[in-house]
């Protein structure tokens, strides 16, 4: 190869060295600067996605009802009655696990294998009257139902 080259010109020398330059140059290219560009793109359509939904949530969270202006209370030591009542209206008898009172103004409620409309109108029901809390929401193993760890308010505890 040596040979070779020592038998070319200057002038094909120099062309040949010219044309490896332009050859690595757009291998280099084609295998490093394309491939960062295609992640940048990426990236810069995730940013704008998250965006987008953050602005969604901020209008969503605007819409949602001001639970301490709406409320209407129920008395300190009705929590656990009005909870109950609320659970066998709504079905979920058997799906509760337990129901511990917390303090004059709480009780902790877990449900579980729960179908998740039946939560949603659950929740509904109780709207306006206890406060939710916490929730803790865990996926069963059957789709459609959850297990749930409630704390539920009458709202004296919450500020």
């Amino acid at each position: 190869m040596n040979s070779w080259w020592q038998g070319l010109q200057l002038r094909e020398k120099f062309i040949l060295s010219i044309a490896g330059l332009v050859g690595f140059f757009i291998l280099m290219d084609s295998l490093v600067v394309q491939e960062l560009n295609s992640k940048f793109e990426l990236l810069d359509e995730q940013i704008e996605q998250a965006q987008d939904d953050l602005g969604w949530m901020k209008q969503a969270i605007l819409r949602l009802p001001d639970q301490q202006k709406t409320a209407k209370k129920v008395n300190a030591g009705r929590v656990v009655t009005f909870i109950n009542q609320q659970i066998n209206r709504q079905g979920l008898k058997r799906n509760m696990q337990q129901m511990t009172p917390v303090q004059d103004h709480s009780a902790r409620l877990r449900l579980s294998d729960v179908e998740f409309n039946k939560l949603l109108k659950f929740f509904t029901a109780i709207e306006g009257s206890i406060f939710i809390q916490e929730v803790r929401l865990l996926p069963t193993d059957v789709d459609g139902f959850v297990n749930v760890s409630l704390v539920l308010s009458n709202g004296q505890g919450v500020k």
